[in-house]
């Protein structure tokens, strides 16, 4: 008897010693960044579950920031610094994958709350008019239990992050110290870190362009010219969702700025319409927007882009200065307002108009190029 003693003893040791083991490596490599905080790790996985990890990073340094950019991620090129000099805030770029209304919502009432913000600047990319929420997509979309659940959830959420399939793991790990750095962020800032991209540009910008930047050109086109407004389900609940923000920032003296960024012309086909335009109606009734989308030459160009759906660094501080008036480029970069948003209007639809004739005529839309005008090589 004594003897089985022992031995269910010395069992449940071992068992209690692999999952420690078990645990702990899910911990120290932590393939999501849920645990880049309590690691101390300065950098978080862009792939990554980073809503957690900038959650819990603004908790813990609440007293560091007064200031953020909201977005998905399109908004994480925007410079905190730029924006400091301009505001006098200290500013956090608090993007993630796939921005959606319904994230916006939780995360402007998340960060006023925990760390008494005064400034956000939320950036929209047009393409929240295809989903509300989009939490049921995988995890690392879903709002983290520091943000939205109690004590026991936050337990069982460390649990799953903790208790996760070692393999994944491990071959997260082994993929290598230099693969992995080509898409981790810097934590304290919260900035997109586009390094990679930019040194394959250095080695050849044109083949770059022609493999990330159009692989999709000519499929899109069609789409973007084929008479039929995209589907865009989730406009009412955008738009009630941003009376929301707008209440809550006046309520708690919080500056709200918005701002609508660049869209590549091969991504526009996703929410260009009638529908896109009465739902640019509705917000402009709630607050001003300054407006950089639309079919503008540089827009066009898709040497200002690092992807078919995100642009470049330089675009951002172009966006900025222009926002903050040090710098004007003729076209690019207006305010919207419920006085104008009809002159507005009125102009891209016609703009569209005028590609979609070249593009029947000729079955393409020439793009602009390095060598163009509208090609930003400079943000002033």
């Amino acid at each position: 008897m004594k003897k089985g003693k022992q031995w269910l003893i010395l069992f449940f040791a071992v068992v209690a010693v692999g999952t420690a083991a078990f645990m702990m490596v899910n911990y120290m490599i932590d393939p999501t960044g849920y645990f880049s905080v309590e690691r101390k790790a300065g950098e978080v996985d862009a792939n990554g579950y980073t809503r957690a990890a900038k959650s819990k990073y603004i908790k813990k340094h609440k007293d560091e920031y007064n200031a953020v950019v909201l977005g998905g991620s399109k908004s994480g090129v925007l410079s905190t610094e730029l924006l400091s000099e301009y505001t006098g805030k200290n500013y956090y770029n608090f993007y993630f994958a796939y921005g959606c209304f319904s994230d916006f919502l939780t995360y402007s009432r998340y960060l006023i709350e925990t760390a008494d913000i005064d400034e956000i600047t939320l950036h929209l990319s047009s393409i929240e008019v295809q989903q509300y929420d989009r939490s049921a997509t995988n995890e690392i979309y879903e709002v983290p239990a520091v943000v939205d659940g109690n004590a026991i959830d936050l337990v069982l959420e460390n649990l799953n992050y903790l208790c996760r399939n070692i393999n994944s793991t491990v071959s997260y790990a082994m993929e290598g110290k230099e693969n992995l750095e080509k898409g981790m962020d810097n934590l304290s800032t919260g900035e997109r870190n586009y390094s990679y991209p930019y040194s394959l540009m250095e080695e050849d910008a044109d083949a770059y362009v022609q493999k990330y930047v159009l692989p999709r050109y000519t499929k899109s086109l069609k789409k973007l010219f084929a008479g039929k407004d995209p589907s865009a389900p989730a406009i009412n609940d955008n738009i009630t969702a941003m009376k929301q923000i707008k209440e809550l920032c006046d309520a708690n003296d919080v500056t709200l700025k918005v701002v609508i960024g660049p869209t590549f012309l091969a991504e526009m086909y996703k929410f260009e319409g009638q529908e896109y335009y009465n739902y640019l109606r509705e917000l402009v009734q709630i607050t001003d927007i300054w407006d950089f989308s639309g079919f503008l030459l540089e827009n066009r160009n898709p040497y200002n882009f690092v992807n078919e759906g995100h642009y470049k660094n330089v675009v951002a501080d172009l966006m900025v200065n222009i926002m903050y008036g040090k710098t004007e480029r003729d076209g690019f970069g207006i305010l919207l307002t419920k006085d104008n948003i009809e002159d507005y209007l009125a102009k891209r639809q016609a703009d569209y108009e005028e590609l979609k004739q070249e593009y029947e005529a000729t079955g393409n839309v020439a793009l602009e190029t390095a060598n163009n005008a509208s090609y930003i090589s400079s943000a002033m």
